[in-house]
């Protein structure tokens, strides 16, 4: 069984909270985030992956997307719903954090590369 989650960009990293616009003035949820990503990963057997995309807009989605070390960005809802469909379908994402924004790359070729 996977257990796959949905995170804010950089929950895991409290020195980047106050230096991203988007993450300013979101301390208290990311502290909560923090505490519960960690304990998922050190605390628990259980076979996760972690998605971790930039802002979120409701423009259409592409269904490209770049997976990388964390840059701003925008992600369109409908590619990172699908981002979140497709991890299950790739066992090389378990036990991973995956920082995603839109991009040139299919998401299943992004993925498969993870």
């Amino acid at each position: 069984m996977r257990f796959v989650m949905l995170r804010a960009l950089f929950s895991l990293e409290p020195t980047k909270w106050r230096t991203v616009k988007s993450l300013d003035g979101l301390t208290d949820y990311n502290i909560a985030k923090f505490f519960a990503d960690n304990y998922l990963i050190h605390d628990t057997d259980l076979d996760y992956t972690i998605l971790q995309p930039t802002v979120m807009t409701d423009k259409p989605g592409t269904g490209k997307i770049t997976v990388d070390e964390g840059k701003f960005g925008y992600n369109s809802a409908e590619d990172v719903a699908r981002t979140l469909a497709d991890i299950l379908k790739y066992q090389n994402t378990s036990h991973k954090i995956i920082k995603m924004r839109e991009g040139d790359t299919p998401i299943d070729d992004a993925l498969s590369r993870v």
